[in-house]
């Protein structure tokens, strides 16, 4: 089989975990790697063994030898990166959180869809095999009927107003960066649709969200989730039924979860070693693209939606949202993921 031949737009942190994880999958490889600061650029190229490196995105998307995109930009260049990428007929995985708004999701989706290119959300924490046992007891009935859910992740970021967790102008915030694990883990585990949303949230100085609490209201259920960048706090997702609860410490990076029956004793334990979690979210962006899918049925484009979805309600609530900035004004500043 033709070896699958992956490029990528910026070369942060993020996009180091990205490339190590194509370095393990027998039939890829990163080919290019584009980043606006052309010393990064090189320093990511030689790092990783890869012939190719472009200071503008354009040379790179004008490839025809690239057969998908993996976008590692912040989040604020997300919707930019991506439709310029659909228009240069390359298909997409992009960083979570994909786009800040439901209008930008259903503007990609919409022309991803028109032009027959595929687009996943690089929601990774998906895959892990953890997520998916805990999902499958679930779907059993092995802790009956769904009653509620918690979900708490954080931790304490920089507090440098520059750094892209502080920065609004960067797509800053704990929603964009942590809060989207807890909507779409929670979403996927209990597989109902979100009636009803309301929310909290505290500020940080730059005018950001460092601490978000979001009730979340299924036909079956409720889950409370808290996001925060202001403090390191207890992670875990726990899912609670009828007939007893499954409790996932770290769910969004962690290699176990735990069954426990009505009483709170523990009846079953999962964990599986996984290594780079990437891997799983490489190796399906090649699959879906190789059968010619224009989406993934773990990461389907209404997940990315839903969550945009709860971004808008959420920030309507709050009164506040992403600041409106245009590429072209940022071009020269652009800033990666880590």
């Amino acid at each position: 089989m033709k070896q699958f031949r992956f490029g990528i737009l910026g070369a942060g942190g993020i996009a180091h975990k990205f490339c190590n994880a194509v370095g393990k999958v027998d039939d890829a490889c990163v080919a290019a790697v584009a980043s606006k600061d052309q010393k990064r650029a090189w320093r990511f190229a030689k790092r990783h063994g890869i012939e190719d490196f472009y200071s503008d995105y354009e040379h790179l998307l004008a490839r025809e030898d690239i057969d998908a995109i993996y976008i590692a930009t912040t989040h604020n260049f997300h919707y930019e990166n991506i439709i310029a990428c659909l228009e240069h007929n390359k298909p997409v995985l992009c960083e979570k959180s994909m786009v800040p708004t439901a209008a930008q999701a259903q503007e990609i989706f919409s022309l991803a869809k028109e032009k027959k290119l595929f687009v996943m959300e690089a929601m990774w924490s998906r895959f892990l095999p953890h997520i998916n046992q805990a999902r499958q007891w679930i779907k059993e009935g092995r802790i009956g009927n769904l009653e509620a859910a918690t979900c708490t992740i954080g931790f304490s970021a920089s507090r440098d107003p520059a750094h892209r967790i502080n920065n609004p102008v960067l797509g800053g915030g704990a929603a964009y960066d942590i809060g989207v694990y807890a909507i779409e883990l929670t979403t996927y585990l209990i597989d109902e649709p979100v009636i009803d949303v309301q929310s909290i949230l505290t500020r940080s100085e730059t005018g950001v969200d460092k601490t978000d609490s979001i009730l979340l209201r299924f036909p079956s259920c409720t889950a409370n989730l808290q996001a925060t960048t202001a403090a390191t706090v207890r992670e875990e997702l726990c899912i609670y039924g009828s007939e007893g609860f499954i409790r996932i410490p770290r769910a969004h990076c962690s290699h176990s979860c735990t069954l426990y029956n009505s009483k709170g004793l523990p009846v079953k334990r999962f964990q599986k070693n996984y290594g780079n979690g990437f891997v799983f979210e490489v190796r399906e962006t090649m699959r879906c693209i190789r059968a010619g899918k224009l989406e993934s049925e773990t990461v389907p484009h209404s997940a990315t939606m839903q969550c945009a979805k709860i971004f808008d309600k959420c920030f309507e609530n709050w009164g506040y949202g992403i600041i409106p900035v245009s590429y072209t004004h940022l071009r020269a500043h652009e800033t990666t993921l880590h």
